[in-house]
């Protein structure tokens, strides 16, 4: 009988959750509809209401404890949120991934810092936080930070500079990764460490003018001697790694969640105007051709889609999102986002490349995401380290067994036997084999997708692996790599002596600023 009460209590509970976040995602839309994004853009500044918008909605604590101000969201709601605040504007959209996903959960996880309570409680309703991670020499390979922490018996002294730090000259908080250094540290950990934006020492020295992401600001700073107390290094004795890399685990999820709300929109504009276009006597939509490109866009988005739900659901009851998944995920949804924005400004001509429309801003928006928490090419060679390597070859392969693909897995190792594990092409290759497989399966099991186009996305899937296959990389000799390196020696030779453009004088070709 408490089973049975229990049970209809829960299902309840759980229909009436669905029901506060539906109409928030209803109220939240309504609102972000109203604002103008394009003047932002050029401007490069958030409309003045953004933040205290996004602040009455309860989006600066999407996944934050209800008892510190947040919405205690489950992961799925959440990106459902950035999603649909991405179809409306990326910058706004990564805000909230920063905020939400990448600095406030490291403060969450530290419960000794002082007043831990309260500093929540304000992130959550609209203390920005920002996450300093990014060096000049460590951008994709974070363990290369050379950004210092000296820490003392009481205190902690920060040294260094961090690059393309979004939100730092906005934020009250900063989440900074350093290399520790002291009497009791002297192996060089990462560390957390919780940073005032006011804190003496701390500056910001430079604004960075962004392809896209206009309106987010995103800055240079310089820790020139900050010192603050001991009790504000986030990991304590332990080593930071693991605090930085789950929160670019969440990160990526956030950023896969962005792109799935670009290309949404992307699609809306470009079937809109295809719909009233005419190409003779028929409309444009009619097309052919133009019929199945945008059938393949809708596919795409069906795969990402699904991704996502998957991404979102722990391995385990006592795990988080799996880190390849949301990898591969992020991976896939940037590429896909990327490729969908292109062939949308390409369908509406001129109209397309004028800013006139909202797919400029998508287009130069999209290209950011293949990049942030993790370069295509990066991410890639990692999930391909990690299928073949010895060490790690078994996570990869239980990650296709629960979702119930271990003939896809095998069917990958068999392919890449024999390669060259150490090449970084095959690396990537091995990437791409376990991105677009990981799909597959998704995919084909059939329960993280309700749309009934779900086998004809398996199906593109396939179509892109086959398509993958015919550039397996082959087995390269020295004379041939010889052969490419003298190529660009004599190109560059030749530049020289020809292209004597001042874009091109030494100055600008060092870039001074982050090398």
């Amino acid at each position: 009988m408490y089973t049975q009460v229990h049970a209809q209590f829960q299902e309840t509970e759980e229909r009436s959750a669905e029901g506060r976040a539906t109409a928030l995602y209803s109220s939240l839309t309504s609102d972000l509809s109203q604002l103008n994004f394009a003047d932002a853009d050029d401007r490069r500044a958030f409309p003045p209401t953004l933040h205290s918008m996004l602040a009455r909605h309860g989006l600066f604590g999407l996944t934050a404890s209800r008892e510190h101000g947040g919405l205690a969201l489950p992961l799925h709601e959440a990106i459902d949120l950035i999603s649909a605040t991405a179809s409306f504007d990326v910058s706004a959209a990564s805000t909230l991934v920063i905020h939400n996903f990448l600095a406030l959960p490291c403060i969450e996880a530290a419960p000794h810092i002082p007043e831990q309570g309260p500093i929540i409680l304000g992130a959550t309703r609209g203390d920005l936080c920002a996450f300093a991670l990014t060096e000049p020499g460590a951008g994709s390979a974070p363990r290369h930070i050379k950004a210092s922490a000296f820490i003392q018996e009481n205190t902690v002294r920060i040294s260094g500079r961090k690059i393309w730090i979004g939100l730092a000259d906005w934020a009250r908080w900063i989440v900074c990764f350093a290399r520790a250094s002291g009497p009791n540290d002297a192996k060089g950990r990462l560390v957390g460490v919780l940073v005032d934006r006011q804190a003496p020492g701390l500056k910001v020295t430079h604004e960075h003018r962004t392809l896209g992401l206009r309106g987010i600001i995103q800055n240079t700073l310089e820790f020139e001697d900050v010192e603050l107390p001991r009790s504000y290094v986030l990991s304590r004795d332990q080593d930071g790694w693991g605090a930085a890399t789950s929160s670019m685990n969440r990160g990526r999820i956030g950023v896969a969640a962005m792109g799935l709300g670009a290309l949404e929109r992307a699609i809306q504009v470009a079937a809109s105007y295809a719909n009233q276009r005419r190409l003779g006597k028929a409309r444009m939509i009619e097309n052919s051709y133009i019929e199945q490109l945008f059938g393949q866009m809708v596919l795409r988005r069906e795969v990402v889609k699904a991704m996502l739900a998957a991404s979102c659901r722990p391995i385990s009851t006592h795990s988080g999102p799996n880190i390849h998944l949301a990898s591969a995920t992020k991976v896939l949804s940037s590429e896909w986002c990327g490729l969908v924005a292109d062939q949308c400004v390409q369908l509406l001509g001129g109209r397309g490349y004028d800013e006139g429309t909202p797919l400029a801003k998508i287009y130069r928006d999209a290209r950011i995401l293949r990049i942030f928490e993790g370069p295509t090419e990066a991410l890639l060679s990692h999930l391909g380290r990690c299928l073949l390597s010895k060490a790690t070859r078994h996570e990869i392969a239980d990650l296709f067994q629960s979702i119930g693909a271990p003939s896809i897995h095998a069917a990958v190792i068999d392919e890449l036997s024999g390669l060259n594990e150490a090449d970084g092409a095959v690396l990537i290759y091995a990437g791409w084999l376990t991105t677009l497989g990981l799909a597959k399966a998704i995919m084909s099991a059939h329960c993280f997708s309700a749309s009934d186009c779900a086998t004809a996305a398996a199906d593109l899937v396939s179509s892109e692996i086959a398509s993958l296959r015919t550039r397996a990389p082959a087995r390269q000799s020295v004379e041939t790599c010889s052969r490419a390196n003298r190529r660009l020696a004599t190109f560059l030779d030749e530049a020289a002596c020809s292209i004597r453009s001042p874009v091109l004088t030494d100055d600008y070709l060092k870039l001074v600023q982050y090398v």
